[in-house]
């Protein structure tokens, strides 16, 4: 007698996939918050979509209704979320590039006469030596 392979069925959606994709959207987004990176936003993006096609067992009240078959629903409203985020972490990424191609002028000071490396810190500079009159030969 041989063991038979269950047969699922593609309907039913396997219950470990919703708390795992909220899981990683969540963990995604803190560290879209804390530290925002390139590949952070893309992923925090990426699973807030999947959330959106995979929360139907969980979808809740309905929100707004757009057709007969489509409505807008409280589990909808992590993936805006999601969104929500991503953005922020886009924003604050786009300025801290633009900060880092702020024109410096010699000093390495920015425009506003702040040392770059040293912001909020008061900068002290070495003292330069003194000049003296030039003796001839």
């Amino acid at each position: 007698m041989t063991a038979r392979r269950p047969t699922y069925d593609r309907d039913v959606d396997l219950p470990v996939v919703i708390p795992l994709t909220l899981l990683a959207l969540g963990v995604s987004a803190l560290g879209t918050l804390v530290r925002p990176r390139l590949d952070t936003v893309v992923v925090t993006v990426l699973l807030a979509a999947v959330w959106a096609r995979v929360n139907s067992p969980v979808e809740g009240r309905i929100l707004h209704t757009f057709s007969a078959d489509r409505g807008f629903t409280v589990a909808d409203l992590v993936s805006v979320a999601g969104l929500a985020v991503a953005g922020l972490g886009l924003l604050r990424l786009l300025l801290r590039w633009g900060r880092a191609s702020a024109p410096q002028d010699r000093r390495g000071q920015d425009r506003h006469g702040q040392d770059r490396h040293e912001q909020g810190r008061p900068v002290v500079r070495a003292a330069e030596p003194p000049v003296r009159p030039h003796q001839g030969p």
